[in-house]
């Protein structure tokens, strides 16, 4: 802006015009508005390649298959035989357990470690459910039921406080 003591205001600088507000006692704001950028040439139309054919399978029964068959069989036999209390907490389980993999599932993996501490508490209220069962006076499918949620429930906590414990460790100076 300056050549040997005099100041020259350079109007042609896009920077200079943004911050100029009054020049030689005349308003210039607003600045014009700046030229946009030159259009670009369309690139060529890629034809892309036709999708590959895919042969529909006729008659064969895949593993999956044969896995949804067996549990449909399987929750039919145990709708069959099973108490109508039974029937309400297993539905619920069921509802609990398609809630809790699209949750899990649909966490961010920076939050996969703080989620460790809650399925530590969730775990916590089944091995209270389970222990409370196991005190009463039950025995066969319910007392092997509650042992196993005891043991499943207790490898879960102390891994959740394994996994806690290194994640706080990367916070210590």
């Amino acid at each position: 802006m300056t050549k040997g003591g005099e100041y020259k205001v350079d109007l042609e600088d896009e920077v200079v015009r943004g911050a100029l507000i009054v020049h030689q006692g005349e308003v210039t704001w607003p600045p014009p508005k700046p030229a946009g950028p030159p259009p670009q040439a369309k690139p060529a139309p890629v034809k892309s390649p036709p999708p590959p054919v895919v042969e529909k399978r006729k008659g064969k029964i895949s593993g999956l298959d044969f896995a949804l068959i067996g549990l449909a069989i399987a929750f039919f036999v145990i709708g069959q035989g099973a108490p109508n209390d039974f029937l309400g907490h297993f539905s619920v389980f069921v509802l609990a357990c398609v809630v809790g993999w699209q949750v899990v599932w649909n966490v961010t993996p920076a939050l996969h470690t703080p989620l460790m501490s809650v399925t530590n508490a969730i775990s916590g209220i089944i091995i209270i459910g389970a222990l409370v069962q196991l005190k009463a006076d039950v025995t066969g499918l319910a007392a092997i039921l509650s042992l196993v949620a005891v043991v499943i429930s207790s490898i879960n906590i102390a891994g959740g406080f394994l996994v806690t414990k290194r994640m706080l460790k990367m916070f210590q100076k």
